[in-house]
């Protein structure tokens, strides 16, 4: 007697494939193409007054909230999607490091507005 076997095909969880990008590209785009971008859109190219300031405040910021929420997204699909458990480390090492130095950056802007703002 043979046993019938069946192959089921594995489909991902509804909701958790990244749309044909590969991590590597998001983590690109994310960490570093998005805040450059944001740096040269917002940044004053002639003698920048308090307006420009904050302008270029507020873009570091935004730039360094867009890269923790890419390595931290990126760091949930690899859990939601049950990855094994080498690439979520390597994937949370990443991520570890990436907001420890925007955490820096974050910082550091504050300290920028506050020191050319006079305050």
């Amino acid at each position: 007697m043979l046993a019938s076997m069946s192959q089921t095909a594995t489909h991902p969880m509804p909701g958790t494939r990244l749309r044909g990008y590969s991590a590597s590209i998001i983590l690109v785009v994310g960490v570093f193409l998005v805040p450059v971008a944001l740096m040269f859109a917002f940044n004053s190219w002639t003698a920048p007054d308090a307006a420009a300031y904050v302008r270029m405040a507020f873009a570091q910021v935004a730039g360094a909230t867009i890269a923790i929420g890419t390595v931290v997204g990126l760091v949930v699909h690899r859990v939601v999607r049950r990855s094994p458990g080498r690439d979520i480390a390597w994937f949370t090492a990443i991520a570890v490091a990436i907001i420890y130095f925007q955490v820096g950056n974050l910082s550091s802007a504050a300290a920028t507005l506050l020191r050319q703002l006079g305050a």
